[in-house]
């Protein structure tokens, strides 16, 4: 594994990495969505307040943002004669969400799964009204999966057999498992149990459906990040160390490179991290312990 190098460092800090035809982009808190390409970065596009999740249809050219601010998901179409940033998502069954978190974006089924945590604190592990909502893209019906009952849902990733979500629930140290059974219907329980550390912040499935979990502590705890990696049978296989990286929030595979690992960090200033894994067909996938 190689010494994780920094492509791209703001200010503000950065969340939500994503690689898109061969470019990066990441939401800065301070409203801009930056694109890392050709070794050079610039402001792609600016929203008001406070992105804290992206995602894009490829297909449509249609980014989604998760505003935490404005509680909401928004939509931008990359459209010549239309660049409005519009408001898409904003309330469930008439109530305002608390501020959306994380999204994931699935084109096999046409939906956008999102965490709905409000700011830092406030689900936490006294007041956990923290959801997992999901939306169809073609009829805009959104129903929640976990209905205020989560403390500070934050990343969400989604298994290569697109029927398997992961979410870290960072109040209480754990991921939980969401498997659709039926069409429509997710049962979900506790999949991994942590002991130290804050909190899972981030998750991303490997091409060969490995979980790397980024593992949260505060930079005045320690001055290393961990990523915890797991197989198929929710065991621990692996661990790797980040020194001067602890306040770890985004994790994203490369498409076009599967063994390079995008990671957002926030300690002292908001970075962008291009770290280069083991690649995952030679770790032992099935081990037990």
């Amino acid at each position: 594994m190689s010494v994780p190098q920094i492509i791209v460092e703001q200010q503000s800090q950065l969340n939500s990495p994503i690689e898109v035809d061969g470019a990066v982009y990441v939401a800065a808190q301070n409203g801009e969505i930056i694109q890392y390409k050709d070794e050079k970065y610039k402001t792609f596009f600016h929203v008001a307040s406070q992105p804290h999740s992206i995602k894009m249809d490829n297909k449509n050219k249609v980014f989604y943002v998760a505003n935490m601010a404005r509680q909401c998901i928004q939509k931008f179409c990359q459209d010549e004669n239309n660049d409005e940033i519009i408001d898409f998502i904003n309330e469930f069954e008439g109530m305002p969400l608390l501020g959306p978190n994380s999204l994931l974006l699935s084109p096999k089924n046409n939906m956008i799964f999102f965490t709905d945590s409000g700011p830092f604190g406030e689900t936490a592990i006294d007041n956990c009204k923290g959801s997992l909502f999901a939306a169809d893209l073609e009829n805009l019906t959104c129903k929640a999966l976990a209905l205020y009952c989560l403390s500070f849902p934050s990343g969400i990733c989604m298994g290569n057999d697109q029927k398997t979500i992961y979410l870290c629930e960072t109040g209480k140290n754990r991921i939980l498992r969401f498997v659709q059974a039926k069409a429509e219907i997710y049962h979900f329980s506790v999949y991994i149990q942590f002991q130290g550390r804050f909190g899972p912040m981030a998750c991303a499935v490997s091409s060969t459906d490995l979980l790397y979990v980024a593992r949260y502590e505060f930079s005045q705890v320690t001055d290393d990040g961990l990523i915890s990696v797991y197989n198929q049978n929710g065991i621990n296989i692996d661990n790797i160390i980040l020194p001067q990286y602890p306040e770890l929030t985004g994790l994203a595979f490369s498409v076009e490179k599967p063994g390079v690992l995008y990671i957002t960090e926030n300690s002292q200033k908001g970075k962008c991290l291009k770290l280069n894994v083991t690649p995952p067909d030679k770790k032992d996938k099935d081990k037990f312990k």
